[in-house]
C-alpha cells in the first residue's frame, strides 16, 4: 500500500473546507493509501487549528486530532534532515516521510514542492496525488 505524509497545511485545509484536501483524508479513511504522521506534525496541527481565527473550541480541536489519528499511522522520527533552508520546520515533514517509509509527500508548501523529490520520495500537490490515485 502507498504510504503518504500530508503536510500540516494540507491537514489544516482538510479540517476547514471540503476541497481536494478533504477528499485526500476521505481516501485515506477508505484505505486508498496509508496516511503517515509524526508527533511533531500532530503538535503543529494542534497549534495551528487552535488559533482564534479558526474558531474551534478545545473539544473540536481534540475531535479533529482524534479523527486524523484514527486514519493515520504515527511514526516516531529519528532522522534529522536539513533540506529546506528557507523554512527549517518543513524538514519535519521530510523526516516523517523517511522514517515512515513513505513514497510520497502531499504538500501545498512552495519550499517543499520546489524539491520535487527527496531521497526517492515524491513531493506533489494534493490535486496531482488525487489524479494519480484515480
Amino acid at each position: 500500500m502507498i504510504r503518504v505524509v500530508a503536510d500540516t497545511n494540507i491537514l489544516v485545509s482538510a479540517t476547514i473546507a471540503k476541497g481536494n484536501q478533504y477528499e485526500l483524508l476521505k481516501k485515506a479513511k477508505l484505505g486508498s493509501f496509508r496516511l503517515v504522521i509524526s508527533p511533531q506534525i500532530i503538535t503543529e496541527l494542534k497549534g495551528v487549528i487552535s488559533r482564534p481565527k479558526f474558531g474551534f473550541s478545545n473539544e473540536q480541536v481534540e475531535a479533529v486530532l482524534k479523527q486524523i489519528l484514527s486514519i493515520s499511522e504515527v511514526v516516531i522520527t529519528t532522522s534529522k534532515i536539513d533540506a529546506v533552508k528557507n523554512d527549517p520546520p518543513d524538514n519535519r515533514i521530510i523526516e516523517a516521510a523517511i522514517d515512515g517509509k513513505a513514497s510520497c509527500i502531499v504538500s501545498g508548501d512552495k519550499d517543499l514542492l520546489r524539491l520535487k523529490k527527496f531521497k526517492g520520495i515524491k513531493i506533489v500537490t494534493t490535486r496531482k496525488f488525487l489524479e494519480k490515485l484515480r
